[in-house]
């Protein structure tokens, strides 16, 4: 019987300083070593292998096609940790021959012997959260590096044989200006990184840039205007066109060949299985997370790590199909669409695909539901459209 794909992510829920934007669940542990921290760090990767091995009896039958170790910042904790679970991974299950395995990194938590290990385990991406390359603009996020520092990292981890790369870059900051964002973009783009992820500044309630720059707030730096945040958003495509990026989804632009494959089986709605703290899965179109509840988690009492299961509706699933199959560049297989629901799209969604071809948003070519740039720029508007 043939495999089935699958896609992991392993959630690493620890970092040096919590970034003033952030609503990831993730823990601060401080640069130096801390005993009480240094012990729940092991704790918290008992329970990721326990996991493991709770999953590869539940679901034996797939074939892993892509990791990602994403957090918090992976690259904080020990690469023998990280190594471990690669083992445990392999141990599980059979991975294809060409699988993706992508470690989050941040500029100052990583050094030479830290990418060694990373590449003899059979980590082959590297994803550096850089977000700017103006210092001024990562210390009002808060972010612990500098470009400087960046730069030191990439170079580090280029010379360790690492041939694909992806670089975080996030415009909107407080402060920014569209020539300092352009000059970012640039200043990335030369360095030729593989893959390039450009999103824009969300505020997150719950936050420290919640409280400065939520409603009645009063952040001392202000945010950019929307007309230069959506001058920021067309530059960006603009720059990387000419480095020979091309934009496979709203936010991603790659080299040709070096989209992220774990990305698009979430785009395409593949089975994923999340691991660690409040990781989210969806396997054979049921859905869970884990525990948000570090002792909960840690807990050898704690057999079962996903909360209540949700099987989705056929709607659902349909709806799901066009919000993340609109993303993409390539839009939503049709064909695909009506094999996968024995539903038309074109009769259940035909008078949607008209409002949206005539508003210039939409366009129906070689089988596939595609956006237009205009389409792009009103993303959330078309699939709004979908939902209803």
């Amino acid at each position: 019987m043939k495999s089935k794909p699958l896609a992991i992510y392993i959630h690493i829920p620890f970092c040096i300083r919590k970034c003033l934007y952030c609503d990831f669940l993730s823990f601060a542990v401080g640069s130096s070593p801390d005993r009480g921290w240094e012990n729940r760090k092991k704790e918290y990767f008992k329970a990721l292998k326990r996991e493991i091995e709770h999953y590869a009896e539940i679901l034996p039958e797939y074939e892993i096609v892509s990791v990602f170790f994403g957090g918090g910042t992976p690259s904080v904790v020990s690469e023998r940790d990280i190594a471990d679970i690669c083992m445990a991974l392999k141990t599980a299950w059979k991975f294809k021959e060409d699988a993706e395995v992508t470690l989050e990194a941040n500029p100052g938590t990583v050094n030479s012997e830290k990418f060694k290990v990373y590449k003899d385990i059979g980590i082959n991406r590297i994803s550096f959260g850089l977000q700017s390359a103006h210092d001024d603009e990562l210390k009002r996020l808060g972010r612990i590096h500098t470009f400087s520092a960046f730069l030191e990292s990439y170079d580090m981890a280029r010379q360790s044989g690492f041939e694909n790369i992806n670089i975080d870059l996030m415009s909107g900051l407080p402060g920014q200006t569209v020539n300092a964002w352009k000059d970012t973009v640039k200043k990335v783009a030369v360095l030729e990184p593989e893959h390039i992820s450009a999103y824009g500044l969300i505020i997150e309630d719950g936050t420290p840039f919640g409280k400065m720059y939520g409603e009645g707030g009063q952040g001392v730096t202000p945010l950019p205007s929307e007309e230069d945040e959506r001058e920021m958003y067309h530059i960006t495509k603009s720059i990387l066109d000419q480095y020979g990026y091309h934009r496979y989804e709203i936010s991603n632009y790659a080299k040709t060949g070096y989209e992220c494959g774990h990305n698009l089986v979430y785009w395409h709605r593949g089975d994923y299985l999340g691991l660690g703290l409040g990781a989210s899965s969806c396997v054979s179109d049921i859905r869970w997370n884990n525990t948000s509840v570090f002792e909960k988690y840690i807990s050898p009492e704690t057999v079962d790590f996903g909360a209540e299961k949700e099987t989705l509706s056929d709607k659902d699933q349909m709806f799901e199909t066009f919000m993340l199959g609109l993303r993409l560049a390539e839009g939503v297989d049709l064909k695909g669409f009506a094999e996968k629901f024995d539903v038309d799209p074109l009769k259940k969604y035909g008078s949607l695909f008209k409002k949206y071809e005539g508003e210039g948003l939409l366009e129906l070519k070689k089988g596939c539901a595609i956006l237009t740039p205009k389409g792009f720029d009103l993303a959330d508007h078309v699939i709004l459209g979908f939902m209803e």
